[in-house]
């Protein structure tokens, strides 16, 4: 297809975002974009001619991107229902988005009708007078992000830094280097004048990293603040006061560097519960006047776990006390182990949004976690992001819907990418899997002879469901896919096969020997255990693969490790049972202990998404 787009800037940048539809008809589409001051998009399609009319430059890309997917004369318009919508790509637990990612990313936003990109970066960008900072880990360049944050302005969307300045800095404190600005192992020694030394040069390195006005400077999840090294020297004291002080400074060091600061807000929640918990604080709950953030700050309001309309409503109004800025984060659940957990990211998206369309709240964007290793590839995520889009410019999303909008933007059966879902959604009494479990992780890690989880997988039918998952992914490679799309659910089909072999592995091993049955125990050595191993030098082949089209190489040292471990533990197993073969009257003491269930409710699975804890019952990085 030839585009005649009659604005020389948008002329380039639709050809760009052409690239990524096939199959189109050979003709020649011309298109008259018109800027309007009605916000939202209008198009108007006869023949070979459109009519686009956009109210920001973005939205005339997701216009474009209407335009191209669907066939044939029609009409349509669209208001958002926000006035910032962005998405947030976790930078920090090992995957570090290659930049060609990013740029890829900034075009599917554009798609979208998305215009703003948070890059959440704990220490992975440059502090030139502390080298220690982001060392070894795939930080970026100034270089790096110039040209990133340079390709989103060309369609419309803003790069946003999204920092830490307190808490979740574990990765950079781990150095010795950084043993008096320590509070704890996690968090910052407030009050200390060389963690203020240090936050300077972070917020000046920052100023020079990035051209706009807006900054997040983290502030979540400090839990123990005050409680370690701050408590040893200045004994207790309030805490709130502690954290009102600190962000104080925080925010007169950006006032400085030309930034209007925005933080998480559960800080402001989790000191005023009675139980400490973000979402327990009762509606009728006032904060003093002395506690509350100064004006101007925003407050970003995260929330990917609720499935009730009420609570959303109720936090909305709580923030609302607290400032007259707030910002939505919903969350796209990338991050439930090793597969994405669609079904909760679409339910507490629908829930949400629904709320903050009632309640006016006009700022969102949707995280794209990625933690413990960054073991789900970050592709995963256009299925939950694009539900996230959708609601912004629809009053409701239907599957079809979301189905449609897939199909015409990336060539993608949605329920292709859905069965990804099934690695861990397999538990009726929770159809949206919203406590979040995640067998597959579980399976696939757990110690073939110890398994910490055989308890609690006995009578569940793991092996079953995999088996089927691993037909069901077959079936879908036999219909047309977009490349990157044929090698994800190629790499997941063959974890299906893997997961199922594995997943009662330690059951089975179990049963065959307290029956003291060798021609069984011998098929585990011969025939069993090579095949599984065969399986998986295919999925840890193919996952290396996908993580270096899509991160830098830092980082995948990690998973590189916990599939070599798995490999080497199902080694290890063969040879403890040959040992068995060839002493029958001798124990073997890892199969002679009894399972017990993990959980206290053997009925359920739960999450669990620490891989030192689920491959051994014994320490790995504890002393």
């Amino acid at each position: 297809m030839k585009l005649i787009v009659k604005d020389t800037k948008l002329q380039e940048t639709s050809e760009i975002l052409l690239r990524h539809f096939e199959n189109l008809p050979e003709t020649e589409i011309v298109i008259y974009p018109e800027y309007s001051e009605t916000p939202g998009i209008q198009i108007l399609k006869y023949g070979n001619n459109v009519k686009i009319c956009y109210h920001e430059e973005v939205q005339y890309y997701r216009a474009l991107g209407i335009v191209l997917g669907r066939k044939g004369d029609f009409s349509c318009s669209q208001t958002a229902y926000t006035d910032r919508l962005g998405v947030m790509f976790d930078c920090s637990r090992n995957g570090v988005l290659k930049m060609e990612t990013v740029k890829r990313y900034i075009e599917y936003l554009a798609l979208l009708g998305m215009n703003d990109l948070l890059l959440y970066t704990e220490d992975t960008y440059e502090i030139p007078e502390y080298p220690h900072f982001g060392a070894l880990r795939g930080r970026y360049t100034k270089e790096e992000i110039h040209a990133m944050e340079q390709y989103a302005e060309k369609f419309g969307i803003e790069m946003v830094p999204c920092i830490q300045t307190l808490a979740h800095l574990r990765t950079y404190l781990r150095w010795p280097v950084t043993e008096k600005m320590r509070d704890n192992s996690d968090i910052l020694l407030v009050g200390e004048p060389e963690v203020y030394e240090f936050l300077d040069a972070m917020i000046r390195s920052v100023r020079t990293l990035f051209t706009g006005k807006r900054i997040h400077i983290g502030m979540d999840e400090a839990f123990q603040l005050g409680l370690g090294n701050y408590l040893s020297r200045n004994g207790y004291q309030d805490r709130t006061g502690i954290m009102k002080r600190h962000l104080d400074r925080v925010c007169e060091i950006c006032r400085k560097y030309e930034f209007e600061p925005m933080i998480w807000s559960d800080m402001y929640f989790m000191l005023a519960a009675e139980d400490g918990r973000y979402y327990h604080v009762p509606k009728d709950y006032e904060w003093k006047e002395e506690d509350k953030p100064e004006p101007g700050l925003t407050l970003v309001y995260w929330d990917y776990y609720n499935a009730s309309g009420d609570v959303y409503r109720n936090m909305v109004q709580l923030h609302k006390k607290l400032s007259g800025q707030m910002y939505f984060a919903g969350g796209g659940w990338t991050w439930n182990g090793i597969a994405p957990n669609y079904a909760r990211a679409l339910k507490t998206t629908k829930e949400g949004t629904k709320v903050m369309k009632e309640e006016g709240v006009r700022d969102w964007f949707c995280t794209l976690w990625q933690d413990d290793g960054a073991e789900t590839p970050m592709e995963t995520c256009l299925l939950s992001l694009t539900y996230f889009a959708e609601c912004a410019y629809e009053n409701e999303v239907t599957q079809e819907m979301l189905k449609g909008r897939m199909k015409e933007l990336f060539g993608i059966d949605s329920e292709d990418l859905m069965l990804l879902d099934e690695f861990d959604n397999l538990q009726p009494q929770d159809p949206y899997n919203l406590k979040s479990a995640n067998p597959s992780k579980l399976a696939l890690y757990q110690d073939p002879m110890l398994g910490i989880f055989d308890g609690q997988f006995r009578g569940k039918g793991i092996r079953r469901h995999y088996e089927e998952l691993a037909k069901k992914l077959e079936k879908s490679l036999e219909r047309p896919q977009p490349e990157w799309t044929r090698h994800l659910l190629t790499y997941y089909q063959r974890l299906a096969v893997f997961l199922a072999e594995k997943a009662e592995m330690g059951l089975d091993l179990k049963a065959d020997y307290d029956q003291h049955n060798q021609e069984k125990m011998r098929e585990w050595t011969k025939r069993r255990i090579p095949q599984c191993l065969h399986v998986l030098e295919e999925l840890w082949e193919m996952r290396e693969t996908i993580w270096m089209s899509e991160c830098k190489p830092q980082g995948y040292e990690v998973i590189d490790i916990r599939l070599g471990g798995v490999k080497s533990r199902l080694k290890s197993a063969a040879r403890r049972i040959e040992t068995w073969l060839s002493h029958p009257e001798k124990q073997l003491e890892e199969l002679e202990e009894q399972r017990v269930c993990f959980w206290p409710d053997e009925d359920r699975i739960y999450s669990f998404n620490r891989w030192e804890q689920i491959v051994s019952a014994s320490n790995i990085n504890e002393l």
